[in-house]
């Protein structure tokens, strides 16, 4: 093994260890030259039962067992050891000597000799005041740098992690640097060309203001009347939203009766209507006398109404209509889909609704009759002409 030097209590018998466990003795130490410099050869004597566990890039150090004991050869495993092992002729390179108490004291005193005594002691003498009364909060700082590093500690995989990555922003970075310079060169465009409009953005900004301040004032006076006017389409809406199945309902009807119901008028052709038209004459009633019939039963309907009066007029609550409608989608009112062959059971909606004609089921005479409209009631509680 070869060394800068070979210290103060470094002797022949020295041990040799290998991570902590004696493995031989140092042999002999002799002066050699390396590199044009004098530097410290040892003979190892190690067990040859160790040199197959031994790698050859292992690291030696010329450490000491205590600051005044002896000092010995430290071997350890390096980092990433080489499959190769060492033998009797591998030369090993010793990477540090232990410091020495004669090099600690030669370096103090080559620093003593070049500080003055007088201006060090006062400079230790404004230390020392400057630090007076402060050993409390000096002590309450290094408890919480304390908790600080206990923090840190736990972190730090993620902190080196991160340092790591650094490298690859920078790549990325790199790689995007031309199209950020475009970006800050268009920003320079942008820029004169705004400043060249200045007097015009400046326009644009007042009036910007006034739109402002007329809008503040008008939605200020308005403001209320057009809360109530969102608060009274709230019932609105809710009934719509409430008959929206129906809504649907006859829209998706009258689509689906849109094509019949053109095809029977007209042919959807926009100007022409099919109608069926009869001449009924004297003569047709003469060629077939039951035909008569109908018309007679009309005109005498016609004059029993005017002598007898009209139909009973609507009476509240009596003739109320009827809501009892049910069966629709889910229960719900709606609209089926389209009525097929696949569409099985058949859906079944109940139209339970209308205007009840109880108790009027009987023959009676009508009111108010056709005359009353024009003199007024003659029969019962006089009344104004209607």
């Amino acid at each position: 093994m070869l060394a800068s030097r070979a210290g103060l209590v470094m002797d022949p018998g020295s041990k040799v260890t290998y991570n902590g466990v004696e493995i031989g003795r140092v042999g002999k130490i002799t002066e050699t030259v390396r590199d044009g410099k004098p530097a410290a050869k040892f003979t190892l004597e190690v067990y040859p039962r160790y040199l197959a566990l031994i790698p050859s890039n292992v690291n030696a150090d010329i450490k000491a067992t205590t600051v005044f004991g002896g000092k010995y050869v430290s071997l350890t495993t390096p980092a990433h050891p080489s499959p190769q092992k060492i033998s009797a002729h591998t030369v090993l390179d010793a990477r540090s000597v232990t410091t020495e108490i004669n090099t600690l004291f030669q370096t103090i005193t080559s620093i003593a000799q070049k500080v003055d005594p007088v201006k060090l002691n006062l400079t230790l003498s404004a230390a020392a005041q400057s630090l007076a009364g402060l050993g409390e909060k000096f002590g309450q700082s290094v408890v919480n740098a304390n908790a600080v590093l206990d923090e840190v500690n736990p972190r730090m995989p993620q902190a080196r992690k991160d340092i790591q990555r650094l490298a690859a922003l920078g790549d990325t970075y790199a790689d995007a640097s031309p199209d950020l310079f475009d970006f800050l060169n268009n920003a320079v465009v942008t820029s004169r060309t705004i400043n060249a409009q200045q007097k015009d953005l400046d326009q644009a900004l007042l009036s910007a203001a006034g739109f402002g301040n007329t809008g503040a004032d008008l939605f200020t006076k308005g403001g209320p009347y057009l809360a109530r006017g969102a608060a009274d389409l709230v019932p609105t809406a809710q009934l719509l939203d409430t008959y929206s199945p129906e809504i649907y309902c006859l829209m998706r009807s009258e689509v689906d009766a849109l094509g019949p119901t053109g095809a029977a008028e007209g042919g959807f052709n926009g100007y022409s209507l099919n109608m069926d038209t009869e001449v009924l004459s004297g003569l047709g009633l003469i060629a077939n006398p039951v035909s008569a019939v109908p018309v007679i039963a009309s005109l005498v309907g016609g004059i029993a109404g005017v002598v007898g009066g009209a139909p009973n007029p609507y009476i509240w609550p009596e003739n109320l209509p009827r809501v009892n409608a049910r069966g629709g989608p889910g229960g719900a009112p709606g609209c089926w889909q389209k009525i097929s062959r696949d569409l099985w059971p058949a859906p079944e909606l109940v139209m339970d609704t209308g205007n009840s004609i109880a108790p009027y089921n009987h023959l009676d005479t009508g009111s108010p009759y056709a005359i009353e409209y024009v003199w007024g009631r003659q029969v019962g509680d006089n009344t104004i002409n209607p």
